[in-house]
């Protein structure tokens, strides 16, 4: 229970300590004032229905900078949270039957210990009836073997019991390296999603750079009141900003592939 609630306690710590990851992205792009402004009065200045189609290819483009900006918190989160949980998992790895494991060794310690005696006791009898026969004394002799076939039993019985604790061990800890192995088994699925999520992080920082440049030029436009100009720099922003969501959906979906993968390495820990 303890070890559940620090889990969720760190969880939280990180998805709020954490500050949110935006792959920057064309982070110049800024809708301020002053070109709101001046987009204004590009559009009222288009001829036809110009004016109309500035407009909406300009929400269309502020949409999908927040559309952006939201797939990056939600990347983040979920980020945040799958390698927390990977983290834990793998220490939970370690912990495997630790305490069945302690109870087994335990016990064959304590076999040991118990029969120990016995078996010191038997290994001095035979060295004494191996002494009384080379001194030819075979009274002695005969009543020492007699007391040795009567521990003999024993020592029998003790040596199985120790051997039956020693193979439950043995089986308990190849049970435990069993276990663990499908478990990072399973985590290890991750690493394609993981070089499928670098590959499309890589791939968003071009049009990312093409972006800043076109949104120079959008600036530039709308500040020269150019109306077909600022369409042809919309669309090409528009183009650019919808290869940059694919990728993070794509990013999304990889993380929460991994989310999945996790879960099912959790449930080999009950």
């Amino acid at each position: 229970m303890f070890r559940r609630m620090l889990f969720s306690c760190l969880v939280m710590i990180l998805l709020f300590a954490a500050a949110p990851i935006h792959f920057a992205d064309a982070s110049t792009i800024e809708f301020t004032d002053s070109v709101n402004a001046q987009f204004k009065a590009t559009a009222e200045r288009a001829p036809g229905t110009i004016g109309s189609r500035l407009i909406k290819q300009y929400d269309d483009f502020k949409s999908e900078r927040k559309q952006a900006m939201d797939w990056d918190d939600r990347i983040s989160a979920l980020r945040y949270a799958n390698e927390v949980r990977t983290s834990e998992t793998r220490k939970q790895i370690n912990e495997i039957d630790k305490d069945h494991i302690h109870k087994l060794e335990e016990q064959l310690q304590a076999a040991k210990t118990k029969y120990q005696p016995l078996f010191n006791g038997y290994t001095a009898l035979n060295k004494q009836i191996t002494a009384a026969r080379k001194l030819k004394d075979k009274s002695l002799s005969k009543l020492l073997q007699s007391q040795a076939d009567g521990m003999k039993i024993l020592v029998g019985l003790g040596r199985q019991d120790i051997r039956n604790k020693q193979a439950a061990l043995t089986a308990a800890k190849k049970e435990r390296t069993s276990k663990a192995a499908k478990i990072r088994s399973i985590l290890s699925e991750m690493d394609p999603y993981k070089s499928k999520i670098k590959g499309d992080k890589s791939a968003i920082s071009t049009p990312n750079k093409l972006m800043e440049t076109e949104w120079k030029n959008f600036k530039a436009a709308v500040k020269a009141k150019e109306s077909a100009r600022t369409s042809d720099t919309l669309s090409r922003l528009l183009t650019l900003s919808g290869q940059i969501l694919t990728k993070k959906k794509s990013i999304y979906q990889y993380e929460q592939k991994i989310e999945t993968i996790i879960t099912r390495a959790n449930a080999q820990l009950k």
